[in-house]
C-alpha cells in the first residue's frame, strides 16, 4: 500500500504539466433528507506567476459578473503573494494540507487481499481496510482512521491506486465532542483513471457526511467533484 500512495503522489505531481477542468457540486440537506441548498461551481486550475490557483469560470451555470471577477482577482493577487512563500507548488487532489494524512494512510489501516475486479477494462486488486489494532492517531485530524472502514482497489500492472470507498462505522468526536463530531455512516469515494502509460489522475470524488458543529449545529451535505478535459499543455510531452 505505502508503494502505491507513493506512485499516486508521483502521478498528481504530473499535474503541472495539464490543463483541466473541476467542478464541485455542494448539496446540503434538512433532517428529513430534504434538500436545503445546492451549489455548481466549475474551476480551472492554473499557474499565475509560478503560483498554482483555482479560477472559478462559472457558478451554478453561469458566468461570472464583472464585480464577481474583479474580486476574484483581488483573491488571486494575494493568493500568489502567499505562495510564492511555498514555492508555488503544483495542484494535489487530496491538497498539500493532507499530505500527513497520506503518509499516515498505510500506517494507520491493516488491509486484506479479497479478491480481484476489473477496473475499466484492466484487472485491479481488491483489499479490504479497517483501523490497525493498537494504533494510535498521530494528530486529531488523524483520528478518523481509527474508526473507518472500506477497501481499495490497486491496478495490477502500474500498482496505482485506482478506487477508494470508506465509511466510518462510530461516531468521531473533535474535542471531547464539545468542537463536534463525524456521525456513523459518513462515506467517501475517490475514483481516479489512467490519463498517460503509467500514470493516473482522480476524475472523481464523493463525500457524503452528517457532522454536528458545536454541540447545536447538525451538517448534512454532499460533495461531488469532478476532473476532466486533461489535456497536456503545449510544449509539454506525455506524462512519463
Amino acid at each position: 500500500m505505502r508503494s502505491s500512495l507513493a506512485r499516486m503522489v508521483a502521478s498528481d505531481s504530473k499535474m503541472a504539466d495539464y490543463s483541466f477542468d473541476r467542478r464541485v457540486i455542494r448539496k446540503e440537506f434538512e433532517a428529513d433528507g430534504t434538500l436545503k441548498t445546492e451549489s455548481n461551481t466549475l474551476m480551472r486550475p492554473e499557474r499565475v506567476e509560478g503560483v498554482w490557483i483555482s479560477r472559478v469560470m462559472e457558478k451554478d451555470g453561469a458566468r461570472l459578473t464583472e464585480v464577481e471577477q474583479r474580486r476574484q482577482e483581488e483573491v488571486i493577487r494575494r493568493k500568489v503573494v502567499e505562495g510564492k512563500a511555498t514555492g508555488g507548488r503544483p495542484p494535489s487532489i487530496l491538497g498539500r494540507d493532507n499530505d500527513d494524512l497520506i503518509q499516515e494512510f498505510p500506517e494507520a489501516l491493516e488491509y486484506r487481499l479479497v479478491g480481484e475486479e476489473m477496473m475499466a477494462g484492466r484487472k485491479a486488486w481488491v483489499l479490504a481496510c479497517q483501523p490497525r489494532a493498537g494504533y494510535k492517531a498521530k494528530s486529531m485530524r488523524s483520528r478518523f482512521f481509527e474508526k473507518v472502514r472500506g477497501k481499495v482497489w490497486v491496478d495490477q500492472a502500474d500498482k496505482d491506486l485506482v478506487r477508494v470507498d470508506a465509511e466510518v462505522f462510530d461516531t468521531i468526536s473533535i474535542g471531547f465532542g464539545l468542537l463536534g463530531r463525524v456521525e456513523k455512516g459518513t462515506r467517501f469515494v475517490l475514483n481516479r483513471g489512467r490519463v498517460a502509460e503509467g500514470h493516473f489522475f482522480t476524475d472523481s470524488s464523493q463525500v457524503n457526511f452528517t457532522a454536528k458543529v458545536l454541540v447545536f449545529k447538525t451538517l448534512i451535505s454532499e460533495i461531488k467533484t469532478q476532473f476532466y478535459n486533461f489535456k497536456v499543455k503545449t510544449g509539454v510531452g506525455p506524462a512519463r
